[in-house]
């Protein structure tokens, strides 16, 4: 058994007052039993490459897709055909911009840009977190590999540009344990912690070194990326996968979420309401994961999470859950 460790160093708690709050916010993971969707299809004349159903893990897997996607596009065409990406969330935009660093002209069709879609309220820490595993066997290994390319990726960008920087994160003993977060050796396995290292009730738990994604900052280095290689951004919305057959470019990348469910009429996708509260920034040093109850010190706010509300669609910030969520935390750290 692991002898537990002693942190020296002791951190403050946040300032969790009232006239700290900035505001509530709430989304929608794109969430899909039976997990991600990286396959292809035909539609009519079109070939269809999808990629979704990346549930909470979007951030973290969006690198590994998108070059699991452009695999995918290559294995489909040897010139250098104009494509289309459609949707221009994280996954999205990182997908249009592998395919464009190949040489392939890229074109993006969106409704929503950037800041306006899900993408934007991630948290965002690198953790598979919120997404299925089909077939364990096969599936949980096939996660692992697109996590590895995604964080060999990640390694390679200015971390100051796009946001990244490790982080070290702390969980109460009582938290659920999820072993397979770890099976994919980009992050150490949880040490023990005999105490947690800072004021609140005296309570083991457990610490992990990670990366901290500070998601404004890294989709704005992806869209200056984008521009930078000539991606057009279409603003445009399909309600029925027929309309694709107007767009000139014979293959279609899908990287719509939740919008599948409508477009291809893939059942197998839900979302997974999220609520969190943002507070004004606080450089804590630290992050704090307890399942969907969480504490992500972001460069633009100090983010409190959350929930992981399946089959609700309601997006309209919930102020009651933001209440408890904010009392979850005074709690946790003796504050209330």
């Amino acid at each position: 058994m692991t002898q537990a460790s002693h942190f020296t160093t002791q951190f403050q708690a946040p300032d969790l007052s009232d006239d700290r709050i900035i505001k509530i916010v709430s989304g929608l993971r794109p969430c899909r039993h039976g997990g991600l969707r990286l396959e292809s299809e035909t539609l009519g004349t079109k070939t269809i490459i999808h990629n979704y159903g990346h549930g909470g893990s979007g951030i973290t897997l969006s690198l590994g897709t998108a070059i699991a996607a452009s695999d995918l596009v290559d294995n489909h065409t040897d010139s250098k055909s104009p494509i289309a990406v459609l949707g221009a969330g994280v996954i999205g935009l990182t997908t249009a911009r592998e395919l464009a660093m190949r040489g392939h002209q890229v074109t993006i069709y969106a409704k929503d840009l950037s800041h306006d879609t899900v993408s934007v309220i991630a948290g965002a820490l690198w953790l598979p977190v919120g997404i299925d595993i089909d077939h364990p066997e096969i599936g949980s290994q096939k996660l692992n590999n697109l996590l590895k390319l995604a964080h060999d990726a990640l390694s390679t960008l200015d971390p100051s540009r796009y946001g990244i920087e490790p982080i070290t994160v702390f969980e109460p003993a009582y938290a659920q344990t999820n072993d397979h977060y770890f099976d994919n050796g980009t992050i150490p396995v949880p040490t023990p912690v005999d105490r947690l290292p800072f004021p609140g009730p005296p309570r083991s738990g457990r610490s992990f070194d990670s990366l901290f994604i500070h998601t404004p900052r890294y989709l704005d280095a992806l869209v200056e990326d984008l521009a930078g290689l000539g991606v057009q951004i279409i603003n445009r919305e399909f309600t029925d996968a027929h309309q694709l057959e107007s767009l000139q470019e014979p293959i279609l990348i899908n990287c719509l979420a939740l919008g599948s469910l409508e477009l291809f009429n893939d059942e197998a996708m839900y979302p997974a309401r999220g609520i969190l509260v943002h507070m004004e920034p606080q450089d804590l040093g630290y992050a704090v994961h307890d399942g969907f109850k969480f504490i992500f010190p972001r460069d633009t706010a100090l983010i409190l999470g959350g929930c992981f509300d399946e089959d609700v669609w309601d997006e309209t910030p919930d102020e009651k859950i933001a209440a408890e969520i904010i009392a979850h935390h005074r709690r946790f750290f003796g504050l209330s």
